[in-house]
């Protein structure tokens, strides 16, 4: 999991694209469900309160930290090497996180940590969320962010790999690639809340996945 991009989006920028229907705490009491990219900890919090077992995984040491400090059960990790075991959590949630990762070696680990009929709950960035910024933002600094997003991204579907440094630090994701990693990885895709779209792409993707194949020993 890479560093997050130094362009944040606010609420009131992305609002309107948000998918108000989709919930990443549906999970029943009890369960343990791990939370990749916790961030400041609301959703873990939220969690807790339905009576959910809670873990959180986060690349930023300085969250990491600032969360054990807020008695929460954090540690610091990449989304491509989760510290679980195999099969053994009843839940993920994923905000927007795949993005800075390798999302195929991602998408495998998610599957991997958990048991037959785990659920995870993720969205990702789409191709809209980068063409809003290549198109539409007056910050040309941004702009460049779209663009070199979507060009990372056509480098990684042609070759399975990132551009080094700057230019590959972020990449948007396709419900296609997506179903190609589940099929592979045991996973069914349960649900899509469709949102709000820019230039003909999606801006966020939202998945409801179950874990229904184990694949491999």
């Amino acid at each position: 999991m890479g560093p997050a991009s130094a362009v944040s989006a606010t609420s009131c920028e992305w609002s309107d694209y948000i998918a108000d229907d989709f919930s990443f705490i549906d999970f029943e009491p009890g369960s343990r469900v791990v939370d990749i990219g916790f961030g400041a900890g609301e959703q873990m919090r939220r969690l807790s309160a339905r009576g959910c077992r809670t873990f959180g995984v986060e690349y930023s040491g300085a969250l990491a930290v600032h969360g054990r400090q807020a008695a929460l059960d954090v540690c610091r990790a990449a989304a491509e090497q989760l510290p679980f075991r195999s099969a053994s959590l009843d839940g993920l949630i994923c905000k927007v996180v795949v993005p800075y990762t390798d999302e195929a070696e991602a998408v495998a680990e998610f599957a991997r940590v958990l048991r037959p009929g785990g659920v995870a709950r993720i969205s990702y960035h789409g191709l809209g969320y980068s063409m809003r910024y290549l198109l539409t933002d007056p910050n040309w600094k941004r702009r460049v962010y779209g663009l070199r997003t979507i060009v990372n991204t056509l480098f990684y579907r042609a070759i399975g790999r990132r551009l080094p440094g700057f230019w590959g630090d972020t990449i948007y994701q396709s419900s296609h690639r997506l179903r190609r990693y589940y099929a592979a990885n045991g996973l069914t895709l349960r649900k899509e809340h469709r949102a709000p779209r820019f230039a003909g792409g999606p801006v966020f993707i939202y998945h409801v996945l179950e874990k229904t194949v184990k694949v491999g020993g």
